[in-house]
Formats: C-alpha cells, structure tokens, sequence
C-alpha cells in the first residue's frame, strides 16, 4: 500500500448472515459519516454494507481493504441503527440479515447507480389532497378517539393508542382524520394491513376520502415498482403507504404516523425467515421516532389488552357501528342433539334460515376454516390414507383441481379413486373444506349464485377484486370461505352468518388457541348486519362443544369475560403476557443427527433459576418439507434477559450444515 495514501478507516455493517462488523479504509475525500450505504469487497465478491462507527485506529491498515464506492443516498439516521440493533437483540437474528431486509429491493449493482441524479417521482397527485370534509361526520364516539390521537402529535414522547371498536365501528374514519393531520404537515405515513386482499377496498376507501391513491407495498408488486416506492419513501417528505408487513423496513425519512390495522391478525407474526412480529416491532420504531402508534382491532390481542391494563397503552373504545346498525343475534347449534342428515355438514336450523334469506334475496356467509374439498381421503377396505410424502400430515382434496395437495409444503397429485395399498376402488373422503360446503349450498339452491373465497382463490388478486366487488353490489347470493373472510370485508347486504365447525380450532396443544377461536370467530360474526337497521343480524354457531368457556363467550359477544378467563389461565400456568417464551426450532434430513445435536444442545443449556427449559421433544409436525423436527420451548421470568441468554446458549455449539437452527421469540406458532 502506497504511503501517501490518504486514508479513514470506518466499521461496516455488511449486507447478509453477519453479527459483527468489518473495518475498511476509505478514500479521504469520501464521506465516512455514519449511515453512508457503501459497496465493499467482501471474500470473493462486492456487498453492501452501511457505516455504523469508526474503525479501529490502531489495526494495521496493509490488512485492510479498500472501499469500492459511495452510494449516493441520503445518511440512514441513528434512529434506523438503532432500530437494527433492537431488532436483531430482540428478535436473536443477525444485525445484517436485517439491513438486508431494509434494502431487499436492490442488488449491489442495481444500488450503486442510485441518487438524487437518478430519482423519478412516482406520479401520486397529493395536490388533490381534500383539506376540507376528508372524512364523513363522525359521532361522539369516533370524534372523541381522533381528538386523542392528534394530541398525540403535540406530545414529546410517543404514544400507543388501541383503537378499541366493534366490527363496523368506523375505526378507518377514526384514524384517518391523524393521516390527515400528517398529510397536511408534510408527514409520511405508514399504515400495515394483515391481508393482501384488504389493499384494493382500503385503497379505495382512501382514495375517496383523500383525492389520491397511497403507495401500495407487498410480495405481489413488481420489483421494478418496489425500487420506485422505496426511493419515493426516501425522498419524498409527505406521502402514505400502505402495504403487508415488510413495508415497515421501508427507510422512512419523515414518518409522523403508524397504523397497524387489525392488530391483532396472525399474518403480522412472520413465521419463516427472520421470525418477527410487525406489530411490536412498529411499537418499538414509533417509540425511537416519538411518534403515534394506532393499533386497531374488534378483538385485540390479549398481550395488547394486557398492556392497556398495565398503562403502557391508551384505549379508546368506539362501542357502536357507525351506522347505527346492531351487532348481531349469536345462537349455538348443538350438532350432539341437532345432527346434520347423513353426509351433509349443515345442520337443518341453519339450512332453514338459509332458505328464508334467499327468498328475501339477501346475502349469506357460510364460515369453515379450512381450504379445499376434503381434509382427509382413506380407503374404505384397508384404512390407507392419503400422505404426503414430504410431512407426515394428510393430503387435502382439491376436487376442483384435481388434485390432492399438502397444505404444509405444497407437494400435489392427481385425485384417483384407487387405493395405492390395495388397489382398491373405495375410497372415501373424510371432513368438509369450503369446496365440499359450496357444493352442499349449489345443490340445496340449484338458482343460487355461490362464491367460493380461499387463500386458493386470492392468488389471483384481479379476480378476487372482481368477486368482491360482486358481493358489495349484492349480485352474490352465498359466500363460502376460510379465515380470509374475517378480516375487515364490508359487505352492506349481508346479513346472516353460519359457521361450520366453530369450535375446530380449540383443539391441540397450542398456547394461544382459544384467543385465535375468540378472535376468529368474533371477527366473522361481525360481518352480518353492519348496514341493516330495522332488525339485528343473525348469527349461526355450530359446535359439539356448546359448553366450552370460549363459545359462551363468543354467543354472549362477552369479551371482557373471556379476557379474564384467558389472563386467570395465562397466569396459572405462568405464560404471556406474565412469562417470557423463546422457541427453538431444530431441522434436518436425518433423524439420527437431529436426535444426537439436540441432546447436545440440551447437554449445554442454561442453568438459572427463573428459567426452564422444555424440550427436545418432536414437534406436533416432525416431518415437514423432507426434514424431521424437534423443538425446545424456553421460558423464564419477564425481568429476565432471555434472549441474550439463549443467543449465548446457542454459540456455545457449533452447528453442522446439515441441520438448520431457528429461534421464534413471542412464538404464535407451536406446530
């Protein structure tokens, strides 16, 4: 290295599965400010990397190498490091696998060419915004809770609304006068929805109140657009996003405000990858930038109701529809004394009412929580029954495809009526999915018009538009469809809900299944009646379990109830919100390896008091995608440092490459 060479040595964060930094010297005359995106070379290749700290000043500079280039970009604030830093320590995942996730759009050479120099605004006419009358009249309620958050705004620390209304309450209305505010004070916003399908009837609730379209972000849009919307966040002072989860790793530069709508939904909880909840980690963003964060729900999450309960958020309730509309009538349907006739699955109360709403052509919803045709297929002769032969779990039938299909890796083949044991041709399908329900509903009302809605049928987005905007107008006699139904859909002519099999999801060892029954099933009886005046919506309940705490208390719409029940349980059995939880999840081809780490792994654990370890032990799928599974459940006190604990357990062993290690901090996911 020449002498005269004027140099700075700066400390990089790189791009990728790395915990620590890298020194690297940098010309003089460029910038070495932290927050700088530079491109460096990295072993064999060139990676990006952003500036976080000054090098070592004492390491020898002939061992270093040398900065490639500068990006042209503004500084990432302190505030975003920061963020890095919390979120790799809460979330025990890799400080550079985060920044990856902040600059997924680009590659290192598509980076390198950005700046000012190469900006185009994308055309989102903000000069129409309406100033006067954006939102329609609100009542007491509603003016009451916006008038509350936009003092938020005048506050010098952030502060955490639950924005607390039953379904049809007019929590949108609410907020939106805040997205106002910020909008006319050249803010930006961020506004998180939990399902893709929402955007289009979000959008379009937006655009009529404000004059323009927001900018939309999630996996379905282009990467060409995704590289246009992320430098708009980072140039442009006031405009709104809204967008899945991933848009809160969009650099903001101005944000004043986030929403996270239906806070409480399971999609904000990411499951694969780097294992995060969007919700909490918005909390967190909006306190470091000492900006509003308003949660959203009909049905808040318990540790978000916990959290009102402790002071660290603010309620505001919204206790009646907007328009005027009462919530609905909830019977329960004893399927032990009031069976379905022989291979239907809708009882004859619900088939009844059914038919008087289709006389006085109004619509109905019939909610099961589960896709395809049938969840199982067994031969009648020898008991076979159909596998997936990548997970131990069964095939469900997709009749309209054809197919059968593993809804855990998505392995399918083609239906056949013979048995690949004993060549038999007797096989039987077993349970209903929505596809068996629609076909039951077409044969009872031959006339009807019957709309099947899936995560199968939401693949195509323009299609699902279409459909729902069918629904809205009326022109849809039945909708039959999973959990997607639940999720915020306004449908002005719907007025009768059935649910089928409501009482599934209470079942198996997971921690939180009676808050997702609670939830879910809250959430869809919500949809009936939100515009009819003259006589309450009704809801129908099918259960074998007309006794279990959890549907008493869905039919007496009594919430407060159950979360005292749920925080009484929680508590007894030392869980969250009063405990901590750090799941372990182990993977690999071999079961011998898997079993023989594990023990290692245990062999090192952690010995304090405030904390137990559960575990290895199989998970409830031990067999998924060509890979066995094994799962340590970790619990401790909540003033306890857990994840610096088992950050420190796991490096204490080496990881062979044949088995994958992943840690779900807060996990939603026991399977």
């Amino acid at each position: 290295m020449e002498k005269n060479f004027k140099h700075k040595i700066i400390s990089v964060l790189l791009s990728g599965p790395y915990n620590k930094t890298f020194d690297y010297i940098i010309l003089e005359k460029w910038s070495d400010k932290v927050g700088q995106i530079v491109i460096v070379p990295f072993r064999n290749r060139e990676i990006v990397g952003i500036v976080v700290n000054k090098g070592r000043d004492n390491f020898p500079i002939e061992k270093l190498k040398k900065v490639k280039s500068v990006v042209n970009l503004p500084l990432f604030s302190k505030i975003y490091l920061d963020f890095i830093d919390f979120f790799s320590d809460w979330n025990c995942a890799d400080k550079g696998n985060v920044l990856k996730l902040i600059i997924s759009p680009f590659d290192t050479k598509t980076i390198q060419n950005l700046g000012h120099k190469n900006y185009k605004p994308l055309k989102f006419e903000q000069s129409n915004l309406k100033t006067e009358n954006v939102i329609k009249e609100l009542n007491k309620d509603q003016k009451y809770a916006s008038n509350k958050i936009l003092e938020g705004f005048q506050s010098e620390t952030s502060k955490c609304f639950l924005l607390d209304g039953v379904a049809g309450s007019g929590k949108t209305e609410t907020y939106f006068q805040a997205v106002k505010y910020c909008l006319k004070n050249n803010k930006q916003v961020l506004i998180l929805l939990p399902e893709i399908g929402l955007t289009s009837d979000w959008e379009l609730r937006f655009e009529k109140s404000f004059g323009f379209k927001p900018l939309v972000w999630h996996s379905g849009i282009t990467k060409s657009k995704k590289k246009k919307i992320w430098l708009s966040v980072l140039f442009e002072k006031s405009l709104v996003v809204v967008g899945a989860r991933s848009a809160l790793f969009l650099p903001f530069k101005n944000l004043g405000l986030i929403v996270i709508d239906e806070e409480h939904d399971l999609s904000f909880k990411q499951d694969e990858g780097i294992r995060y909840h969007a919700r909490d980690m918005s909390v967190y963003l909006s306190a470091k930038k000492k900006i509003p964060i308003v949660l959203c729900s009909a049905t808040p999450s318990i540790e978000t109701l916990f959290n009102v309960k402790t002071k660290k958020f603010i309620k505001l309730n919204l206790h009646s529809r907007a328009t005027g509309s009462s919530l609905p009538e909830i019977k329960i349907i004893d399927l032990k004394k009031n069976p379905p006739q022989k291979d239907t699955w809708l009882s004859e109360a619900m088939i009844d009412d059914l038919k008087k709403r289709f006389k006085k052509n109004e619509q109905s919803l019939i909610f099961l929580n589960r896709r395809g045709y049938s969840s199982l297929t067994l031969c009648r002769k020898c008991g076979h029954r159909v596998k997936c032969k990548n997970c131990n779990s069964w095939l469900v039938e997709h009749k309209k495809s054809n197919t059968y299909l593993c809804h855990h890796c998505g392995f399918k083949k083609l239906l056949s009526n013979k048995c690949e044991n004993c060549h038999e041709t007797e096989m039987v399908s077993c349970g209903p999915g929505v596809e068996k329900i629609s076909e039951e509903i077409q044969t009872i009302f031959p006339s009807a018009i019957v709309e099947n809605i899936s995560s199968d049928t939401v693949k195509n987005l323009d299609h699902f538009n279409i459909t729902l905007d069918k629904i809205t107008k009326g022109k849809v006699d039945f909708i039959v469809g999973t959990q997607i139904l639940a999720k915020g859909y306004d449908f002005p002519k719907l007025n009768f809900v059935g649910i089928v099999d409501g009482d599934v999801g209470l079942y198996g060892g997971d921690l939180r299944s009676s808050e997702k029954c609670f939830q879910l099933l809250s959430q869809v009886s919500g949809r009936a009646g939100r515009h009819i005046k003259k006589e309450k919506g009704l809801v129908y309940l099918q259960t074998y379990n007309p006794e279990n705490s959890v549907i008493k208390t869905i039919k007496e719409m009594d919430r407060k109830m159950f979360f005292k029940e749920e925080l009484d349980y929680r508590k007894s059995a030392f869980m969250p919100p009063f405990s901590r939880l750090i799941s372990i999840i182990l993977s690999s081809k071999s079961e011998k390896l898997l079993n023989e780490f594990s023990l290692n792994l245990l062999e090192k654990s952690p010995n304090y008091n405030e904390i137990s370890v559960l575990g290895p032990a199989p998970a409830p799928l031990n067999f998924v995608r060509g890979r066995y599974r094994v799962r340590f459940l970790i619990r401790s006190s909540k003033n306890v440092n857990l994840q610096n604990i088992v950050r420190n357990w796991i490096s204490s062993i080496s990881v062979p490459g044949s088995i994958r290690l992943s840690v779900d901090v807060d996990p939603y996911n026991f399977l």
